[in-house]
């Protein structure tokens, strides 16, 4: 029995994953939290991931690292772009409220 939907739906939750991060720094402006090294190194892997996954022709693997690829330098490109920016939730002038963290630290 193969196992690929599983692999597909654990993309799915990468997908998931990455969006509060993108759609923080993008919409707005601010990388804080954002550690560009760290991200960059992720992509480093990333790139060299998804060459093995080809190499591996495994479809699952192709979308969970062409995925994490494109994400991945998205966060570089825009951290880079708004380096040392921060949102008002993020400057501490308006913190978030009691009990409800924030999703994309």
């Amino acid at each position: 029995m193969s196992t690929s939907w599983a692999g597909f739906l654990g993309t799915a939750v990468v997908v998931i994953a990455y969006m509060p991060q993108v759609l923080h720094l993008v919409k707005n402006q601010c990388s804080a939290g954002i550690s560009l090294k760290a991200y960059a190194m992720w992509l480093v892997s990333s790139f060299l991931l998804l060459a093995h996954a080809f190499g591996l022709n495994d479809p699952v693997f192709i979308a969970l690292q062409g995925y994490q690829l494109g994400a991945t330098t998205t966060i570089v490109i825009f951290a880079q772009k708004y380096k040392n920016s921060s949102c008002a939730l993020h400057a501490g002038s308006n913190p978030a409220p009691s009990g409800l963290g924030e999703a994309s630290n």
